[in-house]
């Protein structure tokens, strides 16, 4: 079937083909610059033909910006080597959260607070599929909090690990992560709203960790600021 303009209404296409095409206008023009109309001018197709593949645009946007949460994954790759118990490897991963999060708000926005529900796990298998190249293998228990969709939740595995080494009381791992979470959320309000320079992001992170240990040691005897 066709258009009148000669343009192919249903083209031989893949999800693949256009979370590539997607991935490449957000890293060249940004987000704003995304719209059906346009990728469909990218890819020689009709609009609709979209909907073959993607519920809507917003699902689209979430796998054209996973990407973004791989280099996050690659992070904790990297750095849970250095870890030397579990409060390194608490901060460690609010760390590599916070970095990641504060260079890409609008990838980060999209992925864990907008799609609130999305199942991270079956999306980041499908991703992966489609990248095989992408792959990054992480610990047990890395892979096992990146897999829970909601944000208060996966901080919230880590914090059980806390209480079951015996570092805090179960009532007070529930305080921390109320209290880091809704924390972190005051910055990531923060980064969207003012433009932040790269050299600016890591000074903010390091304020943001700061803050989360002053606070996590009312919870805990462990001498903090001696581990990090």
């Amino acid at each position: 079937m066709k258009k009148t303009n000669g343009t192919p209404y249903f083209k031989d296409l893949s999800r693949k083909d256009y979370v590539v095409m997607a991935s490449r206008i957000i890293k060249s023009e940004g987000v704003g610059a995304i719209s059906i109309r346009r990728i469909a001018t990218e890819l020689g197709c009709s609009s609709a033909s979209m909907y073959r593949y993607f519920k809507n645009l917003d699902e689209l946007l979430f796998y054209a910006q996973l990407d973004a949460l791989n280099e996050y994954i690659l992070e904790l790759s990297n750095r849970e080597k250095e870890w030397k118990g579990i409060w390194d490897m608490y901060f460690g991963i609010w760390r590599a959260y916070a970095t990641e999060a504060f260079k890409k708000p609008e990838a980060f926005e999209c992925i864990f607070y907008r799609n609130i529900n999305k199942d991270l796990g079956e999306a980041l298998r499908e991703y992966y599929e489609m990248f095989p190249e992408a792959i990054v293998r992480v610990s047990p228990l890395i892979k096992e909090m990146l897999e829970i969709p909601g944000y208060y939740d996966r901080d919230y595995l880590i914090c059980r690990r806390l209480v079951e080494e015996k570092e805090i009381a179960e009532e007070n791992a529930r305080k921390l992560n109320h209290v880091l979470c809704t924390l972190f959320l005051g910055y990531f309000k923060f980064v969207q709203e003012n433009a932040m320079e790269r050299d600016k992001i890591q000074e903010l992170v390091e304020q943001y960790i700061a803050e989360s240990v002053d606070i996590a040691q009312i919870y805990t005897e462990t001498k903090l600021h001696k581990i990090l």
